[in-house]
């Protein structure tokens, strides 16, 4: 009797989840992830059925299986917004862009106009495709996915003399960050592909500025004008949310009125993305509850 009820238990202990359901071979083989949750194949397979994607196209399984947790297993919206994201990336010939990038193994640093760019807004980028180590992801907040890489924008800081006479134009800039989107997405698919589970990034926007809090908010509205606009208009849609915490850090102390009079008009669940550090908290050891180590700006490390 006794080894009998260790066999059940052995037997209850193994069952895929109730929930989950299983998952036939044939939809397993043909899937271009290998989920380690079984309900990422049933889903992604419903949300195809109901765009009407191609037997044989998986190339876009990732996609939207990362749509489907982000928009908390929503699949009139998961599929509204696939399509959307079929068309714009379309429209915008980000199939051209990948094969650039993957063809030429190209890093940010080669993408077009980086140079000119940095001077106008300097930009770090980390990435790896393993997941994070046991240190990390015990210094991670409870229940949060793991974080792939982290990509940061300094609006204060740059090169003044260079920033005053860069050619780079509004579209070149967004050219550039088009590069950048696609360079973010394929990290997360290629981590879905290898892992079998979504990966997302921590997203970085530095306010240390050495000239003071008013001509930074000097830069920053001229970025925001000039540049981001363009780019926030472009990117929009193209893939799921990649970011789980948006990280404002190096606050200064008169950002906080600004922030009270913004953060009142954003919706309830960006603002549970978005954590503020003041100098004193943009630290190494702050900073690695939302991102592994080894991702962390090298303005951070070693503070």
């Amino acid at each position: 009797q006794r080894v009998t009820g260790i066999l059940l238990l052995l037997a209850l202990a193994t069952m895929p989840d109730a929930n989950d359901g299983d998952v036939p071979a044939a939809l397993r083989a043909a899937s271009s992830v290998p989920w380690k949750q079984a309900r990422f194949y049933h889903g992604v397979e419903r949300v195809r059925d109901m765009c009407g994607v191609p037997k044989g196209d998986r190339g876009d399984d990732a996609v939207i299986g990362m749509m489907l947790d982000r928009f908390g297993w929503d699949y009139e919206r998961t599929a509204e917004m696939y399509q959307v994201s079929v068309r714009r990336r379309k429209e915008l010939g980000m199939a051209a862009i990948k094969d650039d990038i993957v063809s030429q193994q190209l890093s940010v640093e080669d993408f077009p106009h980086h140079r000119d760019v940095m001077p106008v807004i300097p930009v770090f980028a980390s990435t790896s495709l393993e997941p994070p180590t046991a240190a990390a992801a015990a210094a991670a907040e409870p229940g949060s996915l793991p974080v792939i890489g982290c990509y940061e924008l300094r609006y204060g800081q740059g090169d003044p003399d260079r920033r005053e006479s860069s050619l780079v134009t509004p579209s070149d800039f967004t050219r550039y960050m088009l590069y950048v989107t696609q360079w973010r997405w394929l990290q997360c698919e290629r981590y879905a592909q290898r892992h079998g589970e979504i990966g997302l990034w921590s997203m970085v926007h530095d306010l240390s500025c050495p000239s003071g809090f008013f001509s930074l908010w000097s830069r920053a509205r001229s970025v925001f004008n000039k540049y981001l606009s363009p780019v926030e208009e472009a990117c929009g849609g193209l893939f799921p949310p990649m970011v789980q915490k948006i990280l404002i850090v190096n606050v200064p102390s008169l950002f906080s009125p600004v922030w009270s009079v913004i953060a009142a008009f954003l919706p309830a669940q960006h603002k549970e993305r978005i954590v503020m550090l003041t100098a004193s908290k943009t630290t190494a050891a702050e900073m690695s509850k939302y991102m592994p180590a080894e991702h962390l700006p090298p303005h951070v490390r070693g503070r």
